[in-house]
């Protein structure tokens, strides 16, 4: 979860569902390069991790196949970059904090919002 002063970046899904961005460790990665890795992927913004925030559990289908999928999440200050959509997303652009919950659809990612939050003290 990236923030850049007072708005923070959220990525839109290809099925519409704006989040954060986030995926699959890699061979020999390390939760914390993987968050790194991910939001560079998908925005082509550079973040610096802060703190871990939590982690969320949920089920996904993928070609009729059924997978659990933990996503371990970290505070992140912004580093550089310009956010740009990437072949995993439609969109990917800074929000205003006061505007995040309303376009967040799924609780986990509400109630991690909320901690971050607390935590930057916005």
């Amino acid at each position: 979860m990236l923030f850049k002063g007072r708005e923070l970046l959220l990525v839109r899904s290809p099925s519409g569902v704006w989040t954060f961005p986030k995926g699959l460790v890699e061979a020999g990665e390390n939760p914390e390069e993987t968050a790194l890795r991910e939001v560079l992927e998908e925005t082509g913004v550079r973040g610096r991790i802060v703190t871990p925030l939590g982690e969320i559990n949920y089920w996904y289908v993928r070609e009729g196949e059924k997978i659990k999928k933990k996503v371990v999440l970290y505070l992140m200050d912004y580093v550089e970059g310009e956010p740009k959509p990437s072949w995993e997303v439609k969109e990917a652009r800074f929000v205003p904090v006061e505007e995040v919950s309303g376009l967040l659809k799924y609780k986990g990612d509400r109630e991690v919002f909320e901690k971050a939050i607390k935590v930057k003290a916005l």
